[in-house]
């Protein structure tokens, strides 16, 4: 047959020409539909439909179907046609090849609008929302900021990497944004007002966590402390610090301190 759509990333329309191929089985369904219409007089309505639903099966559309019914005879190869307008983004036939039943031969996808598949960590997912805003950035376009809206929360974990997947929806009207294309997202949780420190300064004590705090003229006190949420450098204290209290973030001290303190939090 003749390919018509022969390469990838051509602009395809409902309904346009893909490509024809010769098939025995076409030839057969044809000369089935033109015979039960020949035998009409003494035939079953029944019968004309079934033989019009096997070839509708391939693709023939009702202008076909008339063309056929005019010339009284069959043709040899069958036009597939454009199920949807979109971007051809896949093709596995080239003219005068072979192929058979289950193979696929194109693919087309609708490219105006795009998903952009993200991972969020596990303690991240609560504060995730759909309808949230996002705002996407891709290292082959530097500078360039496209704004989306989370569509969908996967409701598994990935096991191993203990993060969730979400779906955003983009608008891509230029065509600049490409399937398979790495991609950054940043999204934004109002959280209110929140007590945060800066994330170097919490010391991981097995499953305790240890702030220290100043108190002045020398003295540092190791408490024990609940956090939460993390952005941006900081992380949220649920409880065991109160508003004004400073915290310890040198990093040599804080290194002696958490050895001495997986041996024990009670020996400080």
């Amino acid at each position: 047959g003749k390919l018509h759509a022969n390469y990838v990333g051509a602009p395809v329309r409902r309904g346009e020409i893909l490509l024809t191929v010769y098939s025995p089985e076409l030839v057969s369904a044809q000369e089935e539909y033109l015979d039960t219409l020949r035998r009409r007089k003494t035939g079953n309505d029944t019968l004309i439909a079934a033989a019009r639903r096997r070839l509708a099966r391939w693709n023939m559309g009702t202008a076909e179907i008339r063309a056929l019914e005019s010339r009284g005879a069959g043709s040899d190869y069958v036009s597939i046609r454009a199920p949807a307008s979109g971007t051809v983004i896949e093709k596995n036939i080239v003219a005068g090849s072979a192929v058979k039943a289950g193979d696929t031969l194109m693919r087309i996808a609708d490219l105006r609008t795009v998903w952009v598949e993200a991972q969020v960590y596990e303690y991240e997912v609560s504060l995730v929302r759909i309808g949230m805003a996002a705002e996407i950035t891709l290292p082959s376009l530097p500078g360039r900021i496209f704004e989306g809206r989370v569509s969908y929360i996967y409701p598994a974990l990935d096991g191993p990497t203990r993060t969730a997947r979400l779906r955003i929806d983009l608008d891509n009207p230029e065509g600049l944004l490409h399937p398979q294309a790495y991609t950054q997202v940043q999204l934004t949780a109002d959280l209110g007002e929140r007590l945060l420190v800066p994330d170097s300064a919490v010391i991981y004590a097995g499953a305790t966590r240890v702030v220290f705090v100043d108190l002045g003229q020398g003295y540092l006190e190791p408490r024990k402390v609940s956090v939460g949420h993390r952005a941006k450098g900081t992380i949220e204290v649920l409880e065991g610090l109160s508003e004004g209290e400073e915290v310890v973030t040198s990093g040599n001290f804080l290194i002696a301190a958490e050895s001495k303190l997986k041996a024990g939090i009670d020996q400080w």
